[in-house]
């Protein structure tokens, strides 16, 4: 009577603490996934903004940097030379802003070269966009 006692003990808490591990996860995921869509409406602000002809994006690749910030790759109008890195970090929020790096091929694709890029942040204050709308917190733990 006691071994079973001990073995429906240990089902019990094998079977609470896998229930807590999998609610956690999925809360997680849920929030990260909620962050990576907001940080790409500010990419395709950013876009829209200062490329000629935009048309779309492709997120290929989500990412935790070394030094705690988040990364995004990816690449516009369905072709894949036209590709970009964004990094969100601590100073802007974890929020897109001005850090992207992006190839040779999109440098061209941009309005004007000798004028300054519009970045998130300017856009939503001069179109007078609701900033709640493209403002989101990574989530604790930003596994992928």
């Amino acid at each position: 009577m006691n071994k079973n006692k001990i073995i429906l003990t240990t089902t019990s808490i094998i079977i609470i603490i896998s229930i807590i591990i999998g609610g956690g996860y999925m809360l997680n995921e849920s929030k990260r996934q909620h962050y990576v869509d907001i940080q790409k409406k500010r990419i395709e602000l950013f876009f829209k903004e200062n490329i000629n002809n935009y048309q779309n994006i492709k997120i290929t690749e989500t990412g935790k940097t070394p030094m705690g910030g988040y990364t995004i790759r990816g690449y516009i109008n369905n072709n894949k030379e036209l590709d970009f890195i964004a990094t969100m970090n601590g100073e802007n929020g974890f929020q897109f802003d001005d850090e992207i790096n992006y190839s040779k091929a999109l440098s061209h694709a941009f309005n004007t070269k000798n004028a300054s890029n519009k970045f998130p942040s300017q856009i939503i204050k001069e179109k007078k966009l609701n900033k709640d709308d493209f403002e989101a917190d990574p989530p604790f733990i930003f596994g992928f």
